[in-house]
């Protein structure tokens, strides 16, 4: 695990001076090289002693161990090409894949894929961009024969959650892991003995500490805050692996392969 993603690890338990030096190198790692620590602290308006804090925080000896660790992530963008969009896109979903492949473990996919295949039913809790992927996780396992909803509204998450039992299955979406209605619901939910796993980016948020089990991905922000970039993908990228291992079933398998041939059928007709 790269000291990048230790970063994000960490993060809910920064302090918000903290929080700014750990935006500011996660999305300009490559410029600290550069920089000694009162060039850092004046960029990110804090004191020496507090950056000197966060490096032992961090895991690093002192200013220069975190240059040098940041030096020794690999980067494949060429500053020739740092103006060419197309690269610096390429390089937006290059790095989120990267640094999602260092917190994946998939293990705790296989047990999310278990959990879904053995759930009476299953709801997908999810607001604002994270509503987006509850939807999509929703469509795919309603293409292999689930009994799934996609809930993405606040009130009805309360609604559903308090009448949910121990057949049923949450899977709650919320990248900061701190969405109040996603942590209430969820709540609710395991009051009612209701097993419940979140996908999210902080193993240390509320929401991870409250759930049976977690996913962790990158957190896109931190890559880049600046340009309009999905920030949904890392998440997307958890959820291809997700179903690419229901996919392994056959019967799943046939039962896509159904509805792939239902709508071809049907747009045949029309």
């Amino acid at each position: 695990m790269d000291i990048l993603t230790v970063i994000q690890q960490l993060y809910p338990s920064f302090s918000k001076k903290e929080q700014f030096i750990a935006n500011y190198i996660l999305q300009n790692g490559k410029a600290i090289k550069n920089m000694n620590i009162s060039v850092l602290a004046n960029h990110v308006g804090v004191s020496n002693g507090t950056i000197t804090h966060f490096c032992k925080k961090i895991g690093c000896y002192n200013f220069a161990d975190l240059k040098v660790q940041l030096g020794s992530i690999s980067t494949t963008v060429s500053p020739a090409s740092e103006n060419d969009i197309l690269v610096q896109v390429h390089h937006f979903y290059q790095t989120a894949i990267e640094r999602s492949n260092q917190l994946l473990e998939i293990k705790y996919l296989h047990q999310l894929a278990d959990r879904i295949r053995k759930a009476a039913r299953i709801y997908i809790y999810g607001i604002g961009s994270s509503g987006l992927s509850a939807n999509e996780l929703m469509l795919r396992l309603l293409r292999m024969g689930f009994n799934v909803q996609s809930i993405t509204d606040s009130h009805l998450m309360v609604i559903n959650s308090s009448i949910l039992n121990e057949k049923d299955f949450v899977i709650a979406i919320s990248s900061s892991g701190e969405t109040t209605a996603i942590i209430d619901a969820a709540r609710i939910a395991k009051n009612n003995k209701c097993k419940v796993v979140c996908l999210t980016t902080f193993s240390e948020s509320r929401l991870a500490q409250l759930t049976d089990s977690y996913v962790i991905v990158s957190n896109s922000l931190f890559i880049d805050k600046e340009r309009f970039v999905n920030s949904q993908f890392s998440t997307m990228y958890a959820i291809d692996v997700l179903c690419s291992i229901l996919l392994t079933d056959v019967n799943l398998k046939g039962s896509m392969q159904i509805t792939v041939d239902t709508i071809l059928e049907h747009n045949r007709v029309e």
